[in-house]
């Protein structure tokens, strides 16, 4: 291949982290060849001497019973390579391959691939890379191979995940928050209500009387030229929106500070608005809100009863009392959160929550890195 021509490698998963200059070495070191559809070009049994880099087409590794059946092991395409364990081992080939279609690649011989691994470390840990992901799509399938590639682009990328949990009083938003933070190794955990208690120091209740009392009945600190805006016909939802407004800013710190720092945080409460994460900047981290709900009336008041026997201190009596608004709030959650395209996870069960919240934060990693879903 000629100079330049390391940009027809920059889709080749072998060599991710490569400079353009690094690409342009490699392609100079290998030769390129185009196959025809149904040409067998690696045979099970020949000695390994070349790592075949796909460029364009698609290949079948396959395996030749005794009585002639074929047994496709992989279809590859464009970005994946060929050969690579059996050329650095000094081995022969252990399986046949042959183009489904008309076929390009960069072939590089055994000296050419070792000179690369000297040259480059990057592809050295690429590999090794590429090698778990075939061990665990062979062990788990395809979709436990795609999860790991994801996961292991985000470790890479250096962005901090910020997982918000929303979700109506009593949904289990601090014990999730405490799980998911063990299981991913997130050190900073916040929570909104420790947030007010902190806002409630600095602001008096003449400032902002909406921030010294509950979600559920801040409305009734509202005078009537401040119940405004979409919400104004349901006092209940306006005092939420004035006291999460008052918040918002409080939020906003922690996590401008865990942007900065470059450290994932988690945040819980039930000021997280299913719409807040549209304000922030999905550049400058990986952000990944849920919206956690009790579906049932009697569940969410078992909850409370279970909740105040644990711990005095919350008593169930106040929470019962005002069933009714945190009902009616949860309700509006989950719909502003089908709004604002915001999962909703019912908790009935955390080991499956925990599951579900994975498979969603695993969604926005892939929405994030679609290349690491392709590869």
């Amino acid at each position: 291949m000629n100079i330049g021509e390391g940009s027809l490698l920059e889709n080749v998963r072998l060599f991710s982290g490569l400079s353009a200059q690094e690409l342009d070495v490699i392609a100079r070191r290998g030769v390129r060849r185009t196959l025809r559809k149904n040409t067998l070009f690696i045979e099970k049994g020949d000695e390994a001497s070349k790592l075949y880099v796909i460029l364009s087409g698609k290949v079948k590794v396959y395996l030749t019973g005794a009585r002639g059946e074929e047994r496709v092991l992989n279809i590859q395409g464009s970005g994946d390579h060929l050969g690579e364990l059996a050329l650095m081992g000094d081995s022969v080939r252990t399986a046949s391959a042959m183009t489904l279609e008309d076929s390009t690649f960069l072939v590089l011989s055994r000296r050419a691939f070792v000179e690369c691994l000297y040259s480059n470390p990057q592809i050295a840990l690429n590999l090794e890379n590429s090698l778990v992901v075939r061990s665990i799509e062979a062990d788990l399938g395809g979709k436990a191979a795609e999860r790991y590639r994801v996961w292991s682009t985000f470790r890479r990328c250096g962005l901090p995940l910020i997982i918000l949990i929303g979700g109506c009083t009593g949904t289990g938003k601090s014990t999730l928050a405490a799980e998911l933070s063990l299981r991913l190794d997130i050190g900073r955990t916040q929570s909104t209500d420790i947030l007010r208690e902190v806002v409630r120091l600095f602001v008096s209740p003449d400032d902002a009387p909406e921030i010294h009392t509950s979600s559920y009945d801040a409305w009734q600190a509202l005078s009537g030229s401040q119940r405004s805006g979409a919400d104004a016909a349901v006092p209940l939802i306006e005092g939420y929106l004035a006291q999460a407004a008052r918040l918002a800013v409080a939020v906003d710190g922690v996590i401008a500070r865990s942007i900065k720092e470059k450290a994932s945080t988690i945040i819980e409460g039930i000021h997280v608005h299913p719409a807040y994460h549209q304000r922030l900047s999905a550049r400058e981290a990986i952000i990944a809100p849920v919206l956690l709900t009790i579906p049932s009336e009697e569940g969410l008041k078992q909850h409370f009863v279970r909740r105040g026997e644990q711990s005095p201190s919350r008593s169930a009596s106040r929470y019962l009392e005002n069933f009714d608004s945190i009902w009616q709030l949860q309700g509006y959650f989950s719909a502003e959160a089908k709004r604002c395209g915001v999962p909703v996870l019912p908790n009935l069960d955390l080991d499956q929550t925990v599951s579900r919240v994975m498979e969603a934060i695993t969604q926005r990693l892939a929405e994030r890195f679609p290349a690491a879903m392709a590869d």
